[in-house]
């Protein structure tokens, strides 16, 4: 819902915007030349470019920042369970000794 908001909000204003440069087309009978509007192609161009170039730039970055964060999540992960399994191994050799220490014990 907040972006149909925003979206009409900004095609709101930019209807306003062609709307008030007719106006003033109409009154003041004034026109761009060609010069003018070939600058601002080149600007709006130029422009959508360069916008195009940043976003790509930084997904990219996020990209690489997100493949290292998952890469030390899966190391992490296999520590863990190297642990455990060290933890258990401990256990059951303990319990092994402890039997063995009863035995001994008991003859």
């Amino acid at each position: 819902m907040k972006d149909f908001i925003k979206y009409t909000f900004l095609t709101l204003i930019f209807v306003a915007s062609l709307y008030f440069g007719y106006t003033l087309y109409l009154s003041l009978k004034l026109t761009p030349s060609s010069e003018e509007i070939k600058f601002a192609c080149l600007t709006f161009v130029s422009g959508f470019t360069f916008a195009i170039l940043i976003s790509e730039l930084t997904i990219s970055k996020l990209q690489k920042v997100i493949t290292t964060y998952k890469r030390e999540l899966e190391k992490e992960s296999i520590g863990g369970v190297e642990s455990f399994s060290k933890v258990k191994v401990l256990e059951s050799k303990i319990a092994v000794l402890e039997k063995a220490l009863d035995d001994a014990l008991n003859k």
